[in-house]
C-alpha cells in the first residue's frame, strides 16, 4: 500500500482512538459528578469496558498495521459500529424506529464484505436474544415482535448477501473483461508497430472487398492516407496496379477474389504499379492469403506486395549478359571442338597415341564446356519465358527405347546393365486407361532431352547393378519412371534437388563433376506442358525418379 494511504488509515484510527477514549472520560464524569439515572444503565457499563477494550486492542494492532492496514481499519471500524446496539437499546430498544437503523447496517455490512456482514448479523441476533432472556420479562406478549425482527435479521442479510455476490461477479467480469481489453490493445499495439515498420506494403480487406488495413508502406505507394482509404472498395485504392497486359488487375483478375474463390493463398510476380505521384513503372512481388475466423470460415484476405523492380532489371540484365556471353563462346568451342575431332578422328593428321590422348581429353572438355554454354541459354530463355517449343502427339515408348540405344555403351562400358521395363497394361493401381492412347503430347525434343539428362545422372551415379526405364499410364498421364541401383541421397537433399545449381554435396558428385543446371531444367521443361517430376531414394540403396506427360487425345 501507498504511503498516504497507509497515512490516511492511521489518521482514521486517531479519530476513532479519540472517541472511544471520550467515552471512558464522559462515563467517569457521570459517576463522580452527577446523579443521572443513565448511570444505572447496564449498556453503559459495556460501552466503557467496550472502550477499554478498544484502546487495548488499538496500540496492539500498530505492529501489524502495515501488514494489513485495510483489515486493521475494517475491524476498528466494526468495533466502534458496536456503539451502535447500546445507542438503540438506551433509546427505542429492539422494537422502536431507530432499530431499522440495525438492519440498513446489516445490509451495508452484506455489501461491504460477507464475512462483515454476518458478524454484524450474529451481534445483533446476540443482542436480541440476550434482551428477551434478561430484560423483557415475559416473552408471549412480545413473541411475533421478536419473530418479525429475526426475520428482518435474515431477510437483511440475504438481501445485501445477493447484492454483494452480484456485485463481485459484476466486477469479476469488468475485470476480466479489463484483461482482455488490455490484452486486445496490447496486441492491436504490437501489430500495428510491426506492419508500421514493415517495409513491405500491407492492406487488408473484408467479406465485401473494402479495405480494413493499409499500412505506411502501402500508403506512400498508393498515395492514399489509411483514414481515407478505410472501409472503401479495395479496387478504388489499387486500380493502378496492372498485369502485363497494361490492364488493372482489379478489373480482369482479382488476386483477392482468387482468394475468396478458392479459399487458397495466391502469389504474383507478373503485376506492376503506376506510382501516383511519380507515374514510375513499379514492378511487384505480391503474396495474397486467405482471413478465416475460429469455424474456418472466409471473412477477408490481406495482401503483402513489395517492389522488386531493382530485382527484375538486376535479373535482365545478367540474363542479358549469360544470353550474350553463351551466344559468343558457342561459336568458337563448337569451331575448337570441330578442328579436334578433324585431328583426332578423320586421318588427316598423324599423332602418336599420347598426344591423341590428350587432346580426347581436351575434346572432352570442351564438350562440357559446350553442355555448360547450352544449359545457360536454356535457363535464360526459361525465366524470361521465351522457350520455344512444337507440340505433336508421339509415343512415350517409342523415345524411351531411342535413348536407351543412345546409352547402351555408355551403360556396358561401365559395367551396368540399362533396361526398359515396358508395361503389359496401359494401366496404373489395378485401372486401365479407357478412351486415351499411348501416345503423348508435347515437344517431344524437349522430352528427349529430359530423358538423356535423367538417364545419363543415372549411369554416371550408378557404379554396379543398372538402371531400368518403366512407364505407367492412367486416365491423364503418362508417367515415366527412371530407377538406379547407385548412390541415393538424403532426405534434406531431395527437396533441393529441382532447384538451380544445386547438388548434393558428397565425395562421389565432386569426382563426377556438373553444373547443377540439368535438373532444374528438366524440371522446367515437364511442368511447361502440365506434368510434374518428383524423386524417391534411399542413401545407399539408388533412386527413383519420376516425371508425368499428358497423354494425347487422339489415337
Amino acid at each position: 500500500m501507498e504511503g498516504k494511504d497507509l497515512k490516511h488509515i492511521t489518521q482514521i484510527r486517531l479519530w476513532l482512538l479519540f472517541g472511544n477514549i471520550a467515552v471512558i472520560v464522559f462515563y467517569g464524569a457521570i459517576i463522580f459528578f452527577t446523579n443521572l439515572s443513565v448511570i444505572n444503565y447496564y449498556g453503559l457499563k459495556i460501552a466503557a469496558a467496550l472502550s477499554i477494550f478498544y484502546i487495548i486492542y488499538h496500540f496492539s494492532s500498530n505492529y501489524f498495521l502495515e501488514k494489513k492496514p485495510e483489515f486493521i481499519l475494517e475491524l476498528s471500524t466494526f468495533l466502534t459500529l458496536l456503539y451502535s446496539v447500546l445507542l438503540i437499546d438506551y433509546f427505542s430498544g429492539p422494537f422502536g424506529y431507530l432499530y431499522l437503523f440495525i438492519y440498513i447496517l446489516i445490509l451495508a455490512a452484506f455489501i461491504f464484505k460477507p464475512l462483515w456482514g454476518l458478524a454484524t448479523a450474529t451481534v445483533f441476533t446476540i443482542y436480541l436474544t440476550l434482551y428477551g432472556l434478561f430484560a423483557a420479562g415475559d416473552l408471549t406478549s412480545e413473541w411475533r415482535q421478536y419473530l418479525i425482527a429475526f426475520l428482518s435479521i435474515i431477510v437483511s442479510s440475504g438481501a445485501g448477501f445477493l447484492v454483494n455476490y452480484r456485485s463481485q461477479k459484476i466486477e469479476r467480469e469488468g475485470q476480466k473483461l479489463k484483461k482482455t481489453a488490455d490484452k486486445l490493445t496490447a496486441e492491436k499495439s504490437q501489430d500495428e508497430a510491426v506492419l508500421s515498420a514493415i517495409a513491405d506494403g500491407v492492406y487488408a480487406v473484408d467479406r465485401d472487398r473494402n479495405l480494413v488495413l493499409l499500412n505506411k508502406a502501402a500508403q506512400g505507394m498508393v498515395g492514399w492516407e489509411e483514414k481515407d482509404a478505410l472501409g472503401i472498395k479495395c479496387q478504388t485504392v489499387m486500380k493502378l496496379i496492372k498485369g502485363d497486359d497494361n490492364v488493372s488487375v482489379c478489373e480482369k483478375d482479382c488476386p483477392a477474389l482468387a482468394v475468396w474463390n478458392t479459399g487458397e493463398a495466391v502469389f504474383r510476380t507478373d503485376t506492376c504499379f503506376i506510382h501516383k505521384k511519380n507515374k514510375n513503372r513499379v514492378q511487384l512481388s505480391s503474396s495474397y492469403a486467405p482471413i478465416k475466423d475460429m469455424e474456418g470460415n472466409m471473412v477477408g484476405a490481406i495482401c503483402v506486395f513489395r517492389d522488386i523492380t531493382k530485382e527484375k532489371e538486376l535479373e535482365r540484365q545478367r540474363n542479358e549478359f549469360v544470353s550474350t556471353a553463351s551466344h559468343e563462346l558457342r561459336t568458337p568451342i563448337t569451331a575448337t571442338e570441330g578442328y579436334l575431332s578433324i585431328i583426332t578422328d578423320s586421318g588427316m593428321c598423324k599423332v602418336d597415341n599420347n598426344t591423341k590422348e590428350y587432346l580426347g581429353k581436351a575434346r572432352n572438355t570442351l564438350l562440357g564446356m559446350s553442355s555448360l554454354v547450352k544449359n545457360l541459354l536454356s535457363v535464360t530463355k526459361i525465366e524470361e519465358g521465351k522457350l520455344e517449343t512444337t507440340i505433336t502427339n508421339f509415343p512415350i515408348k517409342d523415345l524411351v527405347k531411342e535413348v536407351i540405344d543412345v546409352f547402351a555403351k555408355k551403360a556396358k562400358d561401365k559395367g551396368i546393365e540399362l533396361n526398359f521395363s515396358e508395361s503389359k497394361e496401359p494401366g496404373a493401381k489395378g485401372k486401365k486407361a479407357i478412351g486415351r492412347a499411348l501416345n503423348v503430347t508435347a515437344d517431344r525434343e524437349m522430352i528427349r532431352e529430359v530423358l538423356n539428362n535423367l538417364v545419363e545422372n543415372a549411369i554416371k551415379f550408378t557404379d554396379k547393378g543398372g538402371v531400368t526405364i518403366s512407364i505407367d499410364y492412367d486416365k491423364e498421364f503418362a508417367t515415366v519412371n527412371v530407377t538406379d541401383t547407385g548412390m541415393g541421397m538424403p532426405k534434406d537433399a531431395q527437396k533441393h534437388l529441382f532447384e538451380k545449381f544445386y547438388r548434393v554435396d558428397n565425395t562421389a558428385t565432386r569426382e563426377v563433376g556438373g553444373t547443377g543446371l540439368g535438373l532444374y531444367i528438366t524440371r522446367s521443361i515437364i511442368e511447361t506442358f502440365g506434368g510434374k517430376i518428383w524423386v524417391e531414394s534411399t542413401k545407399g540403396k539408388g533412386s527413383t525418379f519420376h516425371f508425368t506427360i499428358p497423354l494425347a487425345l487422339d489415337s
